[in-house]
């Protein structure tokens, strides 16, 4: 059972940053470190595959990630595990009992053409604990984690994770609700724009008493921004040390694990991406 917070690694340059922002988020929390890699065989059409020991390959990489913590955080409980099978499924795995996965957004694998390597989109769909997409700007310091607010299960669960974050690190929290605008021929009877409006924003100072009352020492800014979900909150994490949403939101159909504003921030966010699922009865522990 692997428990604390658990990095992909598999050697490239942004496995590099996922391994220092894991290590970063590891002391944070007072948790031990697991450097994950997974090698497997490929067994698909017809092609010329070099003769090499994948599974000595593997354990190289593992040893090299776990050396590279160790001399920038020397302090830190740090070990190496090296899994045969598929990547994404074996830190789906991992999440069953870990505290916090992350991740690159593209390793060795990826493709140029996409901007969220498959491993990372799927984990980010499936696992059981939260997922942090390593990407944009990781610079050190006090900062803002700022998370989306929609009154959903998945974005309550965010909003723990925000305030814990911004605690452990010493960041502040920008909670922020977008609101659409409602053409006034889809408005129900006998309400309008104003009304609803105000109502969201109640809503969301009631989602934050909790918060605030566990964690009186992080400053917060909390409001209501007039403009689509994505836009929004790119524009929000623009100068971010975190931005954090659930996986799905009050508009998120059931059979979507990601939805589709979630998937666009964790492609096109310039900070990291905090996804977190909606708690679920089948979660280990």
């Amino acid at each position: 059972m692997i428990t604390g917070v658990v990095v992909g690694y598999d050697g490239s340059k942004k496995g590099v940053q996922a391994l220092d922002w894991a290590a970063g988020e590891a002391r944070a929390r007072g948790v031990p470190l697991t450097v994950l890699h997974a090698w497997n065989v490929y067994v698909g059409g017809p092609v010329a595959v070099p003769v090499v020991d994948l599974q000595a390959l593997g354990q190289e990489t593992v040893d090299e990630g776990v050396e590279h913590v160790r001399r920038a955080a020397p302090e830190l409980s740090v070990r190496g595990v090296l899994a045969r099978g598929p990547a994404a499924a074996e830190l789906i795995d991992a999440g069953r009992s870990a505290d916090l996965i992350v991740l690159g957004p593209r390793g060795l694998g990826g493709f140029a053409g996409l901007v969220l390597g498959s491993v990372s989109a799927q984990v980010a769909a499936h696992a059981a604990c939260p997922v942090v997409i390593v990407r944009g700007d990781l610079d050190a310091g006090p900062g803002r984690v700022v998370v989306g607010v929609d009154g959903s299960a998945a974005s309550r669960s965010a909003l723990e994770l925000a305030f814990a974050e911004a605690d452990a690190r010493g960041h502040s929290v920008h909670a922020v609700t977008a609101w659409e605008s409602v053409p006034v021929k889809d408005l129900p009877p006998l309400a309008d724009e104003d009304g609803m409006r105000a109502a969201a924003e109640a809503r969301q100072a009631r989602l934050m008493i909790p918060m605030r009352e566990r964690h009186p020492g992080v400053d917060v800014q909390a409001e209501v921004v007039t403009g689509s979900p994505r836009e929004v909150l790119l524009a929000a994490a623009a100068d971010a040390r975190l931005l954090v949403v659930g996986s799905r939101g009050l508009g998120g159909f059931r059979g979507l694990l990601l939805g589709s504003v979630s998937q666009a921030l964790v492609e096109h966010a310039s900070c990291p991406v905090a996804v977190v699922h909606e708690p679920r009865p089948d979660r280990d522990g």
